[in-house]
């Protein structure tokens, strides 16, 4: 008489879900001892270095609370000490509304790119998510261009402004004189203006409907052209809200000056 042990294995979450798999003989389950860094739900997973090895860990049944000691299951394990990008971003919903931009407080790296430079944040998000600068899913060459081509732009747009700016003139009474509307360089920084407006929206609309697509998120409002009417009508909440879902900022650290807005740590190139 020979037995068989058949497990089936089932975890339901909105951040990761594993297959039911029949397996012949149940194997033994590494589990480390783990602080959460953050109130996390079942299923959850986030990267840990233990011992100068990167492991992918999950959260058990229950959930954890910030701060709590716990049993994390092993979920994958790699050499080297190098983060990779865990994908723990939601599906069927945004992980933060849309004027939830301030969650981090004014001080954090994500918020103040997304008041002062926004498209500099965009730039990082469609790095994160292997897009070109236009907001296309791109190949390795391409994508990896991103950031260095959107401050391309960005540069281009503010010397252009300053050879067209029309300087201020002031009378003999030290009151400003009114500029003359007809002017060559008054005209041409309407169209400067335009055309870096246009491909901000452009771009930014792009991006933000390849992520909805990506992570099955429904629109809400505006059927449609949802994602048009946000880029349009407050581009920092947008991009902002964007930067939420593709980084967890209760488990990594934010960074102004890198091409993904992460820690060099984060290995990019292995995010799905």
């Amino acid at each position: 008489l020979v037995s068989r042990a058949v497990t089936n294995v089932i975890v339901m979450s909105a951040y990761t879900a594993i297959p039911s798999i029949p397996i012949a003989v149940a194997s033994e389950v590494e589990t480390v001892s783990v602080i959460a860094p953050a109130t996390c739900p079942s299923g959850y997973t986030f990267e840990v270095v233990i011992n100068g090895v990167a492991k992918t860990v999950q959260v058990p049944a229950g959930g954890v609370n910030k701060g709590d000691e716990f049993q994390a299951i092993v979920v994958s394990s790699g050499g080297g000490g190098v983060f990779s990008l865990s994908d723990n971003a939601p599906t069927g919903r945004w992980r933060d509304g849309l004027c939830s931009c301030c969650k981090y407080g004014p001080c954090h790296p994500m918020f103040m790119l997304a008041l002062c430079l926004p498209q500099v944040l965009m730039a990082q998000v469609m790095t994160r998510m292997k897009l070109s600068w236009l907001g296309d899913p791109a190949d390795l060459e391409e994508w990896k261009k991103t950031y260095r081509n959107v401050w391309l732009v960005i540069v281009s747009y503010f010397v252009l402004k300053m050879i067209f700016a029309v300087p201020v003139e002031v009378d003999d009474n030290g009151m400003i004189v009114p500029q003359d509307d007809e002017d060559p360089r008054i005209i041409v920084g309407y169209v400067i203006n335009f055309f870096y407006t246009v491909y901000t929206l452009y771009a930014m609309s792009k991006a933000r409907k390849y992520i909805r697509d990506r992570y099955n998120i429904p629109e809400q409002r505006c059927y449609g052209c949802e994602d048009v009417v946000c880029s349009f009508c407050c581009g920092c909440c947008t991009i902002a809200q964007m930067a939420n879902h593709t980084a967890d900022y209760d488990i990594i650290r934010a960074t102004c000056c890198t091409s993904t807005g992460l820690p060099d740590s984060i290995d990019v190139e292995s995010y799905a």
